[in-house]
């Protein structure tokens, strides 16, 4: 549980990083071929870190 409630947050902290690099290049729009590795490398890293 530890695990999954870590990789949420650093999916929440990727998205805002992601939204905001988004407004500033001038679309809104997040292609999926670059948000779904982005969660699968947050829950990585947040299993990685329960080791």
């Amino acid at each position: 549980m530890e695990t999954f409630g870590r990789g949420c947050l650093y999916i929440i902290i990727g998205l805002v990083i992601v939204f905001i690099l988004a407004i500033f290049v001038g679309g809104i729009t997040i292609p999926w071929f670059i948000l779904i590795p982005l969660i699968i490398f947050a829950f990585w890293i947040a299993s990685q870190k329960n080791r």
